[in-house]
């Protein structure tokens, strides 16, 4: 019975060891669209992640209700945590906004903690010389949770498998 015991213990202490060190960050992988505040323009967010906690969001200004790129726009990419902003695409570059040409762009960035974040695109304006201002936002909430990678299911699964031949076999 106190063998029995022992290897319940030590399964369960191998199980909690695999599901603390074995995870990564993850959220929404699908493209999100929401129309900026005024309507100016739709905004398409779509992410991808990586095992080490960071990802790349690719963002496309579109003209309105369709899939047509939307060239020239003064922005910043903001990542909010609790309404706190932990990350500003303007504020890397020294700058208040960024001017875009093209109608997309991608931004990295790695998060240092999981929980409730919001991708705030915030647009100051359009056009080239002279810029409309707009003075709008469209904002994404997103989620950063923990994921387990296919090696870890793997180790999980091999665990329980041992633990019910032991307990199988102790028993008899």
């Amino acid at each position: 019975m106190i063998a029995m015991a022992s290897s319940i213990f030590l399964i369960a202490l191998l199980l909690a060891s695999v599901f603390s060190v074995a995870t990564v960050a993850y959220a929404q992988e699908a493209g999100m669209t929401r129309t900026t505040s005024k309507g100016t323009l739709d905004i398409r967010v779509e992410p991808t992640w990586n095992e080490n906690s960071s990802a790349s969001f690719k963002v496309s200004f579109l003209n309105p209700g369709t899939d047509t790129l939307h060239e020239h726009q003064d922005y910043d990419f903001r990542i909010l945590k609790d309404g706190n902003e932990v990350f500003s695409a303007a504020s890397q570059t020294g700058q208040r906004v960024i001017h875009n040409v093209e109608g997309t762009i991608t931004v990295p960035y790695t998060f240092q903690e999981q929980g409730d974040y919001t991708i705030q695109i915030y647009l100051a304006g359009t056009g080239i010389t002279p810029i409309i201002p707009t003075d709008e936002e469209a904002t994404f909430p997103i989620q950063v949770t923990p994921e387990f990678p296919a090696g870890a299911l793997g180790a999980i699964a091999a665990l329980m498998t041992t633990a019910i031949v032991l307990a199988r076999r102790l028993r008899f």
